[in-house]
């Protein structure tokens, strides 16, 4: 908080509407956003900057064996964590038509299809067993070819054909084979990555189900090694550990792909599942985890033939403590104006996110009230399905409805956190003293019954810059019906540098407007 040189009054906000921001000296900036994500609106509003809640998890279906505990009125306290961890969703992928879509669920690849309208007027959502893989952990990559009539999946070491016509399921035997982690399509191509290698490879012929010996080439504009592979706007990218290559189907003779010349950047990939798709100001491009022969850690993202890095200095130092990154899986969805790069480290156990509205990041993760643990998000895998953003669950075979209208995770709670820049007197360093705080919230959204009838904000203080805090105090956010309730705490004392931070646990919607500070300061 900006001071003067005199005794410091102020009367208004103070960056509450911010992301994760917690510098390399906590005692520079320490801010913690998770859950909660800044909506910017300068449409003449009450406030530019609020903070919307992030959204939470309704399960429309589940493997048998799995599924969530679901949420409702009459609980009185939280379930308890997944007895079920054996069950993960890997990946999924709509099918041509949009009515029908193939989710992989542990070893089993399942038909998924809507069973008719549930509550809320969205549909009912049915899995049917076509087949068994090989492997049952880790990412799988999807693709189909509509017109050649067959979807590929891939699992790293095997491949499997699933015909869109008869629903056969099986694995590719072809003595061509090389295995894949990743597949693209373009023009009746699937593209796979060769793991470990340069090597990239098509199916022969053209919308076939077979492979050539021949039909393959090499990323070897420079040295090292395919890391992943993805399609944009009908051009293949192959991005290495430190370079990425741009190629396009010039339809040669021998082999359909060629390099676009003068293209390759000098930045590549350090997770393979990282990759997606991503659209900043109208322009579409990708985005990952990257690294480069300079460094690492890094979300990069493209514009055209151009790439930029848009993590900041908080994600890179906290990404450079974990044990393992190459294991990360990203995806990308739309939620009104904003677009998420949802970034998960699944050995870290934590989960970033990046909006393009705002540029700015912030955590999304699950809670366990009884360890008082935060883990990294539910969400595995995404698809855009039947007017519906789904996830799947990591460990228990559930598929969820990623929505606002839903406020715990599937029954789990939804726990916002919010620690706000400091507070203190630059100009004299003097001791700030906190009159009054004052939450907007939207008021009055309390639950009819169980929990969150009553939904409160915890506000705990830290008077050392954020280095420990105090015991928390709640303030109402207001019960059903109660919309004139003020989120508020008074006489909250004197620190040289305060730093606050706000909880909602409350199965309740938590946007909140804005906050006003009432404090002054005195050497």
């Amino acid at each position: 908080m900006a001071g003067n040189y005199g005794p410091l009054s102020f009367f208004g906000d103070f960056g509450l509407g911010g992301g994760q921001k917690v510098a390399p000296n906590p005692l520079q900036n320490a801010q913690v956003c998770i859950n909660f994500y800044p909506e910017v609106d300068q449409a003449n509003p009450k406030e530019a900057v609020g903070l919307l809640g992030c959204p939470g998890l309704t399960q429309v279906c589940a493997a048998p064996g799995g599924g969530a505990p679901g949420f409702s009125n009459t609980m009185t306290n939280w379930p308890l964590p997944s007895s079920v961890t054996n069950l993960p969703v890997r990946g999924m992928w709509e099918l041509p038509g949009s009515v029908t879509a193939l989710v992989v669920i542990g070893n089993t690849c399942y038909l998924m299809q809507s069973s008719g309208f549930g509550p809320g007027g969205f549909p009912g959502l049915t899995l049917t067993s076509v087949g068994t893989l090989l492997t049952n952990s880790g990412p799988v990559c999807i693709r189909d070819n509509n017109a050649g009539g067959y979807a590929v999946i891939v699992d790293g070491s095997n491949g499997y054909l699933y015909n869109l016509s008869t629903r056969a399921f099986s694995q590719i035997t072809d003595p061509s084979w090389m295995g894949a982690t990743r597949v693209s399509f373009i023009d009746g191509w699937w593209i796979f990555n060769r793991p470990g290698t340069q090597t990239f490879y098509t199916n022969y012929p053209q919308y076939g189900t077979g492979f050539s010996a021949s039909y393959y080439a090499l990323k070897d504009g420079a040295t090292d090694n395919l890391v992943s592979l993805f399609e944009n706007k009908e051009q293949l990218w192959l991005l290495g550990d430190k370079t990425t290559e741009i190629w396009y189907n010039a339809g040669g003779q021998y082999f359909p792909f060629q390099r676009l010349v003068g293209t390759m950047l000098q930045s590549g990939c350090k997770a393979a599942q990282s990759v997606s798709r991503f659209q900043t100001d109208g322009q579409e491009g990708l985005i990952w985890f990257g690294r480069s022969e300079r460094g690492e850690n890094i979300i990069i993202r493209t514009r055209g033939f151009l790439d930029e890095v848009v993590s900041d200095t908080a994600f890179g130092d906290e990404v450079a403590t974990y044990t393992t990154t190459a294991d990360a899986i990203g995806y990308t969805y739309q939620e009104d104006t904003h677009e998420f790069y949802v970034l998960t480290f699944p050995t870290a156990d934590v989960t970033w996110c990046y909006d393009s509205q705002t540029g700015v990041l912030h955590k999304r993760l699950s809670y366990d009230p009884y360890a008082q643990l935060f883990h990294r998000h539910r969400s595995n895998c995404f698809m855009n399905f039947l007017g519906m953003r789904l996830v799947g669950d990591y460990q228990n075979g559930a598929i969820y409805w990623l929505t606002r209208t839903a406020y715990t995770d599937a029954g789990w709670p939804l726990l916002a956190k919010r620690r706000a820049p400091h507070i203190w007197d630059k100009g004299q360093r003097g001791r700030v003293f906190m009159q009054s705080l004052q939450l907007d919230f939207l008021p009055g959204v309390g639950n009819s019954s169980g929990m969150g009838t009553n939904p409160q904000c915890s506000l705990s203080i830290s008077r050392d810059g954020g280095l420990t805090f105090g015991q928390p105090r709640e303030a109402p956010l207001g019960e059903i019906g109660q919309t004139k309730t003020r989120t508020m705490w008074r006489r909250l004392g004197w620190g040289r540098d305060n730093v606050i931070d706000l909880e909602v646990i409350d199965p309740v919607r938590r946007d909140l407007v804005g906050v006003t500070l009432k404090a002054f300061s005195s050497a």
